[in-house]
């Protein structure tokens, strides 16, 4: 068995409809740096995260676009 095809590397088979995303995952989602993104956690501009495990902050992509969605809107409206 060589590296591409290791059992730890392999596509999962079944992905959820709204998964769970770690903080770069999360940042590249926002197409933010990964230091804008914590600094946004900080400010409160991005929904709490969930903490599966102790230091494993995860955070549901629906949330993520919901709440980018709307700093848009407020963009927008602010106009």
């Amino acid at each position: 068995m060589d590296a591409t095809t290791s059992p730890s590397r392999r596509k999962p088979a079944y992905i959820p409809d709204d998964p769970l995303l770690t903080a770069r995952e999360s940042a590249a989602e926002r197409g933010q740096a990964l230091s804008t993104f914590w600094r946004d956690v900080a400010a409160g501009r991005v929904p709490p995260a969930y903490y599966v495990s102790p230091r494993c902050p995860r955070w549901r992509r629906s949330e993520l676009r919901a709440a980018l969605e709307a700093c848009r809107a407020d963009r927008v409206g602010s106009r």
